[in-house]
């Protein structure tokens, strides 16, 4: 069966396709919550795109109408170079983003004064930039350090400080607007990614469910194992997610406020990548059964029992009950029907290990055991009440 070490990296695909499948996922979102409740669980990025906006808009007037700058848009550029994902990121950015342009115009300028303006200062500077950059252990997409040596390079002395001028305004004001001004907190965001993974798992399982009714074959199965893979891989993504969620209310003064929330997030995202493991074995196990290694019985063997295919629409519904509750607090008909799928999950089981029963293939037998088990284990996982990750689930008062 699969195992931690078979994770295989998925494809990232070219920007094309991520730009189609983040709009299917949008869509997909839309559809099963209708747009009432999809647009309520995308205020929060609403709302930061507002305020950047009006953070930059501000820069842009201080340093065109107050300070009569040479060129006031860059104080809004300061703003976008030093906004970041959560108010704590943009302290940190904020400070990064100064120090390089302190240390690339001065370097610059020494530079200049020393060797001149030739084809051989520009080497120099663009070299030394990145690798200072590269000693400060800012990160890759950072290079302020060369474009500012650059362009004083390109301007002259006086244009880099007011370059440092502008980019301390802009820092100033962006660093100002994520702290004071309806801080990032990215709990929701961290809980949109895990329902729309889960629907994807929950996806995944009635592709299977139908593929047993109607025929199935060795392409489909390892069409359905490069599929669990994949969501594998990405469940990396809402453990980033959970962090990120847990950065955004570090420096919030009512941090216990969010406690809940963010040990749900947490919670939740070890609970997928265990379920979603669970699913990844049991494609596994489809995969060797059609292919006939280790013994199976092959293509003779894949006519498996109706029980299977009920027992996986079952857990579809829990997958996708489950990510309905990671959306603001949980509605309690989300929860009413993973309780009822994992009962439906349950039944089915029973009705399963009655038919498994009957086999004499002895390869054959265990193979079965194994997709019991990976189906029971899937549903202890979403348990709410005796379940490993009960915290996973929110709390109705």
């Amino acid at each position: 069966m699969e195992t931690e070490t078979g994770r295989q990296p998925a494809p990232a695909g070219s920007p094309l396709e991520r730009i189609v499948s983040g709009g299917a996922t949008a869509l997909g979102l839309v559809r099963s919550m209708g747009i009432g409740r999809w647009l309520r669980m995308e205020r929060e990025v609403l709302a930061q795109t507002v305020k950047v906006t009006g953070a930059c808009v501000l820069g842009w007037w201080l340093a065109a109408y107050v300070l009569h700058l040479d060129l006031p848009v860059l104080v809004p550029v300061g703003v976008l170079l030093t906004v970041s994902a959560t108010a704590y990121s943009t302290l940190v950015r904020g400070a990064q983003q100064v120090m390089a342009v302190v240390v690339g115009v001065a370097g610059a300028t020494a530079l200049v004064w020393l060797m001149g303006v030739n084809a051989v200062t520009l080497a120099v500077l663009v070299v030394a930039g990145l690798v200072v950059s590269r000693l400060l252990n800012l990160p890759a997409q950072n290079v302020q350090i060369p474009i500012s040596a650059l362009l004083v390079f390109a301007l002259g002395s006086r244009y880099g400080f007011e370059r440092l001028a502008d980019v301390l305004l802009g820092a100033a004001i962006g660093i100002a607007a994520n702290l004071l001004v309806a801080p990032p907190r990215y709990v929701d965001k961290a809980g949109k990614e895990l329902c729309g993974l889960s629907a994807e798992l929950g996806d995944l399982a009635d592709d299977i469910s139908r593929g047993l009714r109607e025929g199935w074959d060795a392409e489909t199965a390892r069409e359905w194992l490069d599929r669990a893979r994949t969501l594998s891989q990405r469940l990396e993504d809402t453990e980033q997610a959970a962090e990120q969620a847990a950065e955004s209310v570090r420096l919030s003064l009512r941090r216990r406020r969010f406690d809940r929330s963010l040990n749900q997030v947490a919670e939740a995202a070890t609970c997928l990548d265990h379920a979603c493991h669970q699913l990844r074995s049991l494609a596994r196990g489809l995969v060797d059964l059609i292919a006939g290694v280790r013994g199976l019985p092959g293509e003779r063997g894949a006519d498996l029992p109706e029980a299977l295919a009920d027992e996986l629409a079952a857990l579809a519904r829990v997958f996708r009950g489950f990510g309905a509750l990671q959306v603001g607090r949980g509605r309690r008909e989300d929860l009413a029907d993973l309780r009822a799928a994992l009962k439906e999950g349950e039944w089915q089981q029973q009705r399963l290990a009655t038919t498994f029963r009957q086999t004499r293939h002895a390869e054959l037998g265990l193979l079965q055991g194994a997709l019991l088990d990976a189906c029971a284990r899937i549903r202890h996982e979403f348990d709410p009440d005796d379940g490993p990750h009960t915290a996973a689930f929110p709390t109705h008062d």
